[in-house]
């Protein structure tokens, strides 16, 4: 059965002046998040320098839980490869080291191809599938988000969250005017509409499996 395999990789890493007090707020993230999404078979583990990776079986919260990524590391960027694939390994539940298979090769592949451009996100499947459109769409939001500030990326975390406008400026201590205006000026709706779109298509591609 086809899993989702995410590998992440955090940007120009070795240059990052407070690189260990990054490193503490990602764990504590992925403590957070790991006890906390079902979907997960192997958890976020951080794997090589500052990469690391996780193994879901269903794609529910994928990219809620990458925007959470993102939001804990910024300033500092990251890159998020979504590989899909069979695994020809036993399931690591405890970690996510020592296993192999298509999904973590083509998240690998996507990783390597996300280091020769200026994009945060993509997509591969075995070639049975056709990403493309997919592929593109995370390519177009990777350069609407590159420069998005801490408070823009807290309001899109908590439209994920279901949040109202009222409840989002009352936490953020901000205006409704405010919210509305980071809404619009980053697309935050279109935004959750294609990650959506996307999380249906893999939801869509596992059933089959």
């Amino acid at each position: 059965m086809k899993k989702i395999a995410l590998i992440g990789d955090i940007v120009s890493s070795k240059k990052i002046k407070n690189r260990s007090e990054v490193q503490k707020r990602l764990l504590r993230l992925f403590e957070k998040i790991n006890s906390g999404n079902k979907n997960l078979t192997s958890p976020f583990t951080i794997t090589l320098g500052d990469e690391f990776q996780a193994l879901y079986n269903r794609p529910v919260n994928l990219f809620q839980n990458i925007w959470q990524i993102l939001l804990v590391l910024h300033p500092e960027k990251a890159r998020f490869s979504i590989g899909v694939g069979e695994l020809t390994t036993r399931i690591n539940t405890k970690q996510s080291i020592g296993m192999d298979g298509p999904a973590f090769h083509n998240a690998r592949q996507g990783l390597m191809e996300l280091k020769k451009s200026y994009s945060l996100f993509t997509i591969i499947d075995e070639g049975k599938t056709n990403f493309h459109l997919a592929k593109q769409s995370l390519f177009l939001i990777s350069h609407v988000a590159y420069k998005w500030s801490s408070t823009r990326l807290k309001i899109l975390n908590m439209l994920y969250e279901g949040k109202s406008v009222k409840e989002i400026s009352g936490k953020l201590g901000i205006t409704d005017k405010a919210v509305y205006k980071n809404i619009d000026a980053g697309a935050l709706d279109i935004v959750i509409e294609i990650t959506d779109g996307v999380t249906a298509m893999l939801n869509d591609l596992l059933r089959k499996k």
